[in-house]
């Protein structure tokens, strides 16, 4: 399985959006790190940083 900087960062926007939708509390500052994250992941894409993690090969 390959896991890149762009799956982790896929990731971690998914968990704070379902975290924005569970707490009201702190509902803009997750939703503002979700997108970050998410804009994150394909500004690296674009980039062409693809480091991969855990690729043996």
């Amino acid at each position: 399985m390959n896991i890149t900087v762009r799956t982790i960062l896929l990731g971690l926007a998914v968990i704070l959006f379902v975290l924005a939708v569970l707490i009201d509390d702190n509902w803009p500052d997750l939703i503002a790190l979700g997108l970050a994250a998410f804009a994150a992941a394909y500004l690296i894409d674009d980039l062409g940083v693809t480091g991969r993690i855990g690729d043996r090969t």
